[in-house]
């Protein structure tokens, strides 16, 4: 065969080839007719090469514009028409495959009938997809996750038994009294404290300076003893929000449950006699020399502070 002709692998016809001259094949290179991965026919390498490893097909710029006719018609469609057979002597057998480049997986070359080598492609591999299996090992509950357990368990008895023993009582006390609807709830000093128990009290519209003490006679009489003995709690903590505010001995609670026939300004006094601050400091410091006036207007400075606990 003539240096001047090429042959080309086209798939899909019946004898997957066609001869084209070289200028021809340059030009429709060159104009994009043919792909740089097209196989061609290398008599020098005795194997199909694709056009990206044939620099002399290649356009170069040192060259003059190629014509816009190829001289010898144009190229060829894959899979119509019966193509040209090949006029030259037959090109030798190849012994063995040629591994393509990386585009082409493999091509491997046949005689056909004439002598026209003929390039198959390998079929792709199979692709194999591996399963991965995770596999969790169960080697028993974490003692952490038992120790939450127990801990949830433990928090759970505590506010079921503060509700039952302590805050439904006191509810239901204050229940029979015409204060039954301002909200109240009680529980054991930190929830595990038998002899102390804190009441809450949240700001309520129902509760004036007026009646205020007539109030805390009833919350203190609706109160209940300590849970299994019923006798009074060594201390009552008393607050709106959620940590004490004052605080007072068990039995000064008691008592003022029974000042019902008393008049405000007893259960005033009483109370601030009685009432301390959080850590047990009382509320009315000595009179010592302070005059009878003065002692008046710190008196109405600190009642006016705790009615504005309760009172909205």
């Amino acid at each position: 065969m003539q240096e001047t002709r090429l042959i080309l692998h086209v798939k899909g016809t019946e004898k997957e080839t066609t001869v084209l001259p070289k200028q021809a094949v340059r030009t429709a290179i060159s104009q994009g007719q043919l792909t740089h991965s097209q196989l061609i026919w290398s008599v020098a390498d005795n194997a199909w090469k694709q056009v990206r490893e044939l620099p002399h097909l290649l356009p170069s710029q040192k060259l003059a514009p190629a014509p816009t006719r190829v001289p010898t018609g144009a190229l060829p469609k894959v899979a119509t028409g019966a193509l040209p057979k090949v006029a030259t002597g037959p090109v030798p057998r190849i012994a063995q495959p040629v591994t393509a480049t990386p585009t082409v997986k493999a091509a491997a070359t046949v005689k056909a009938a004439g002598g026209t080598p003929v390039a198959k492609a390998a079929a792709p591999a199979e692709k194999r997809e591996k399963n991965f299996v995770v596999k969790e090992e169960n080697p028993g509950m974490h003692p952490l996750k038992w120790l939450c357990i127990a801990l949830g368990v433990f928090i759970f008895a505590l506010v079921s038994v503060n509700y039952f023993l302590v805050d439904r009582s006191l509810v239901s006390g204050l229940g029979q009294t015409p204060y039954s609807q301002v909200t109240a709830y009680a529980h054991l000093g930190a929830y595990v404290q038998p002899n102390v128990i804190v009441i809450h009290v949240p700001a309520s519209s129902q509760i004036t300076k007026a009646n205020l003490t007539d109030f805390l006679v009833a919350l203190a009489h609706s109160t209940p003893g300590i849970p299994f003995s019923g006798n009074p709690y060594s201390r009552v903590a008393l607050t709106s929000g959620w940590t004490a505010s004052y605080t007072l001995r068990g039995i000064d609670w008691k008592q003022l449950g029974d000042m019902a026939n008393e008049d405000e300004a007893q259960r005033k006094d009483f109370l601030l006699s009685v009432l301390t601050d959080p850590i047990g400091e009382p509320l009315m410091t000595p009179q010592g020399k302070k005059s009878e006036q003065a002692m008046q207007s710190e008196r109405e400075k600190i009642w006016d502070t705790f009615a504005a606990q309760f009172c909205r």
